[in-house]
């Protein structure tokens, strides 16, 4: 299993890598190939199993280790950034700095060394953590609307008031990024139009450092310590996701998935290291946004015991509690408005021609508008495979969570570098926990 879920982790990410530049077709060839590979490590059939067990393990280390030391080539090789201001060079300078510490360090897992074993995650995580912060200090102000509604947002809400039910100006000199009757005499008609607890955890970074987006970098950080101490030997698999290449372009854009994925990871670690704590974990990751809950049903693989459904029925029930508590103040406040931004606003928002998806692949080659269903009859048919076919283990549960949400994505009506930024997160906990272990010998992954 772990080889296959190391094939679609870097498939996925080399995917993401080269989308912006080659829109066709090999983006979508990566990612069929990153689906495949999912697939067949849910599936696991016999013949594959057979082979699996002779030198897997080495294998999928080596071919995650050479990666991972690609994409620093990469994130070192240009800036990976959009809106880059006069900070430009001495942000690829800091990244060139730290990507060379960081072969260093992986260089020295991938060797077997025992210098430094217990601060090799630390320093990888602290190195990452920098870089950031020169690339949010090159970038201060993306033209994007994610940064626009995060910096209102958290000013409204700085002042005591609801940041949901307002509206902000549209900053782009077109309405085709938001659906009919949603910008209005130059205003878009939505206040924060993501769940109140990303925004909490945004202001974070705001409060303490004076941009939301140091709270994303070190959500990316949190999630890389976690990934890494799943089990023994996990390091490269933090790695991998810490410098997924296009990590500096989601960290400069502030798109919200680092949180997605630290609550995942943080679940998946819970599951494997602190087990009375997952309800809370996931109550955070079902909060924390609006597609999230769709994995509820995969909670069962949490569960190997003789009573998975009861079990994963109680987790869910105080999952549910915790994700209520956090989300309801901001809900009562104003109803009518929540309702309008968080929810009815995602099914307003207009079919991208210049998606990382089928239909949008479809529509450069045919000329003609795909339909809407497959993405919302695929996506329960993934699930439904991951129930069917998935280890009952907290390793099987991440990759489920990826392969039900790589159909989701890959086949709606949006799909971008930020959703399947959470994938290459997803895959990257479940190569993690797929491990040997804590009492075993690990290979490095």
């Amino acid at each position: 299993m772990r080889p296959l879920i190391a094939v679609a982790a870097v498939t996925l990410s080399q995917a993401l890598q080269i989308a912006i530049a080659h829109r066709r077709p090999l983006p979508m060839v990566l990612v069929t190939l990153a689906l495949v590979a999912s697939l067949l490590a849910v599936l696991r059939p016999e013949w594959l199993r057979a082979r699996e067990a002779d030198r897997a393990r080495r294998w999928a280390a080596i071919l995650v280790g050479a990666v991972v030391l690609w994409q620093i080539f990469q994130l070192a090789a240009s800036v990976q950034a959009v809106y880059m201001g006069p900070g430009r060079r001495l942000a690829l300078i800091a990244l060139v700095v730290g990507a060379t510490g960081a072969v260093v360090v992986i260089g020295a897992e991938l060797a077997g060394s025992v210098r430094l074993v217990r601060w090799r995650l630390p320093l990888l995580v602290a190195i990452h953590f920098a870089c950031g912060a020169w690339i949010i200090h090159a970038s201060p102000r993306p033209f994007i609307d994610v940064y626009v509604f995060h910096v209102e947002a958290l000013r409204v809400l700085g002042q005591g008031l609801d940041p949901y039910g307002r509206t902000i100006p549209n900053i782009y000199d077109h309405e085709a990024f938001y659906g009919p009757g949603v910008v209005v005499s130059g205003r878009v008609q939505s206040g924060f139009p993501y769940p109140p607890l990303s925004l909490l955890m945004a202001g974070v970074g705001h409060v303490l450092g004076g941009d939301f987006r140091f709270a994303n970098v070190a959500a990316m950080g949190l999630a890389a310590l976690l990934i890494g101490t799943c089990r023994p030997g996990a390091l490269v698999a933090a790695a991998l996701f810490l410098f997924t290449p296009r990590m500096a372009l989601v960290l400069e854009q502030g798109w919200t998935e680092p949180y997605v994925v630290l609550l995942l990871a943080a679940t998946v670690w819970c599951a494997l290291r602190a087990p009375a704590l997952v309800p809370v974990a996931l109550g955070l990751f079902f909060a924390v946004k609006q597609y999230t809950v769709l994995a509820a049903p995969l909670v069962v693989l949490l569960y190997p015991g003789p009573a998975p459904w009861r079990d994963a029925a109680r987790a869910l029930a105080k999952a549910a509690l915790v994700a209520v508590v956090v989300t309801l103040p901001f809900v009562v406040a104003d109803p009518s408005a929540f309702a309008r931004d968080v929810i009815a606003l995602q099914f307003r928002q207009p079919f991208r021609a210049d998606s990382l998806s089928y239909p949008a692949a479809w529509l450069r080659a045919t000329g003609r508008m795909p339909p809407a269903w497959p993405a919302f009859v695929l996506a329960p048919l993934a699930l439904a495979v991951g129930l069917w076919r998935a280890p009952r283990t907290p390793a099987g549960f991440a990759l489920a969570v990826a392969l039900t949400f790589l159909v989701f994505f890959a086949f709606n009506k949006q799909a971008f570098v930020n959703y399947y930024f959470f994938l290459v997160g997803a895959l990257c906990c479940a190569l993690a926990a797929a491990g040997p272990a804590p009492d075993a010998r690990a290979t490095p992954l």
